[in-house]
């Protein structure tokens, strides 16, 4: 099931390239504007033909794609038949719709993926967890649980923990991780009855410096109509967007390069929230298909997508972000843009990028990220 879940996550993908470069595509052509290829992958050519103006084809490495307009190269050599043509002669507003028409297809594929789970499946409600006794069951096969010896039984929502409401999974588990070996109080709600426990924690079969109840949440699923589901998936999608806006904002500090260095190398465990690169993910989706747990394989898709859309809405050459801040700053001032002078910011961001990529894939194929189970 693992090698499913990773050739479904690799057939995403590459859908995520086409529509993107089609959302270009398709706009540019609504627009007039010459198109010259629409290539999926980059590198050497695999499969190409031509119809009409426009080359279509195939290339090696399936790791992005472009659609070649005319005009949008600062070096590119445009015949005079063809300046009519050219995406810059085009107003304003309609090369602004081509540049965001590629981050729009992922969102709107997010939202999709979304509107179907939360249809078919149902949202998890994770402000409600309530508790069942795990499938780990104990630190050893001869001794129970300390969530069991304590009396903790499946459908136990808890509302206290070592002294401290909560509310969330989150809570509860910060609670447990941080208290190994130490006896600790939990306060559950059982059909409506409150009830003290209390637990002597021990430490997790995963990681010994954690500490360890035996205990793992059931979310409460809702149901929704279909068209609560779009409402619903829009307002996850807008929500995806900021976090990965804010996101992209944490990763190109130093810290946080210096921390993908560590771990890169060996000198710090990896953990969830660190950046992945897509053979992390891929991993992941394997291990979620592992599980059957195909509902939330297809959210990371769609989370996927999301950031995917994201990056490319950056203020930052040569990413259709840049191209829109550029578009944005001509009509600020009324002067045009020389683009062949930020071909030296292009080589820099490219080279930052390149730089991130190398660590985080690095950090996944030599440190990667240890998983429960």
């Amino acid at each position: 099931m693992k090698g499913i879940g990773i050739l479904i996550f690799i057939a995403s993908v590459l859908l995520a390239i086409g529509i993107h470069e089609l959302g270009h595509f398709a706009t540019a052509k609504w627009f007039k504007i010459k198109v010259d290829k629409f290539f999926i992958g980059f590198g050497p050519r695999l499969w190409s033909t031509k119809r009409g103006e426009t080359e279509y084809g195939l290339s090696a490495f399936p790791i992005g794609g472009y659609v070649k307009i005319a005009g949008m190269n600062p070096l590119e050599e445009v015949p005079p038949e063809d300046q009519p043509r050219t995406f810059k002669s085009k107003p304003a507003w309609q090369r602004a719709i081509v540049l965001v028409a590629g981050s729009v297809t992922h969102f709107i594929v997010a939202i999709i993926i979304l509107t179907c789970i939360f249809t078919l499946v149902g949202e998890t409600d994770i402000d409600t967890p309530t508790l069942e006794i795990a499938e780990v069951g104990s630190i050893d096969s001869n001794e129970p649980a300390p969530a069991e010896k304590a009396g903790i039984k499946p459908g136990d929502r808890v509302i206290a923990i070592a002294g401290q409401p909560v509310d969330e999974w989150s809570e509860v588990q910060q609670a447990i991780r941080t208290r190994p070996d130490q006896p600790i109080e939990i306060v559950v709600d059982r059909n409506g009855q409150r009830l003290t426990l209390r637990a002597t924690l021990g430490r997790s079969p995963r990681d010994r410096s954690n500490g360890f109840l035996g205990v793992s949440p059931e979310f409460a699923q809702i149901d929704r109509s279909p068209g609560e589901a779009v409402v619903e998936a829009t307002k996850d999608v807008g929500v995806g967007i900021k976090e990965s806006f804010l996101a992209f904002g944490k990763i190109f500090t130093p810290s946080t390069l210096s921390r993908l260095f560590q771990v890169a190398t060996g000198q710090e465990e990896r953990r969830p929230e660190d950046p992945a690169s897509i053979v992390g993910i891929g991993r992941s989706a394997g291990d979620l298909a592992g599980e059957r747990d195909f509902a939330q394989l297809f959210f990371m898709i769609a989370g996927f997508n999301v950031f995917i859309g994201m990056a490319n809405l950056l203020p930052l050459p040569p990413l259709d972000g840049g191209h829109l801040a550029v578009l944005g700053f001509e009509k600020l001032t009324g002067r045009d843009v020389d683009m062949r002078r930020l071909i030296p910011i292009t080589a820099m961001v490219l080279t930052a990028f390149g730089l991130l990529f190398v660590l985080v894939l690095s950090a996944d194929l030599f440190n990667p990220l240890k998983l429960p189970g």
